[in-house]
């Protein structure tokens, strides 16, 4: 009886850890640790997403760290068999239920405003940063998060896919250290 409960609790805990979302990966180039100046390179795939009651994928956020600085799209989403429109980088959305967006992609549906696409992926996208000029070690922490239609406001099926943020990198900004002459005293 004690096997067949654990079992059942850590279904139930993996299906409440991520609803819609699964088969996230990641990559940065170079790897860290990080100094001021260093250009970062940040892919992210999501395989697959399956929304709740019909919720479509809708946007990808970007989380960055105050250290971060220079956040620059390099390849937006694919919509592989999905609804027609386009994925927009945008730094900031307010959508008309409220919900406030940004930085990062959203699907612009041409079908029906309002509503993500009906694509489940596999869905790509990459981004460069950069280092801030600082002397404080500043948090560099990225991470991704994946908002479905219903989260947005355009479609009210209830049930939303809440989905935590995906943690890319945690870390904070090497400072180099200081290197001075001896100083002479005559």
């Amino acid at each position: 009886m004690r096997k067949v409960l654990f079992i059942l609790f850590l279904l139930i805990r993996l299906t409440a850890s991520s609803q819609c979302i699964s088969n996230q990966s990641s990559t940065l180039i170079p790897a860290g640790p990080y100094q001021p100046g260093d250009v970062v390179t940040v892919n992210y795939t999501l395989g697959d997403f399956t929304g709740i009651n019909v919720n479509w994928i809708h946007a990808f956020q970007i989380n960055l760290g105050v250290g971060w600085t220079n956040l620059t799209p390099i390849l937006a989403p694919g919509n592989p068999f999905g609804s027609v429109g386009n994925w927009l980088w945008d730094l900031q959305n307010i959508y008309p239920g409220g919900f406030n967006f940004g930085p990062g992609w959203r699907f612009v549906n041409t079908g029906t405003a309002g509503w993500g696409t009906s694509s489940s992926g596999p869905f790509i996208i990459s981004f460069q940063v950069t280092v801030a000029s600082t002397c404080t070690p500043d948090n560099l922490s990225i991470s991704i998060e994946v908002f479905d239609d219903c989260t947005t406001g355009g479609w009210s099926n209830g049930g939303c896919c809440v989905d935590p943020a995906y943690n890319i990198y945690n870390g904070v900004v090497q400072i180099p250290p200081i290197i001075t002459s001896n100083i002479n005293h005559f």
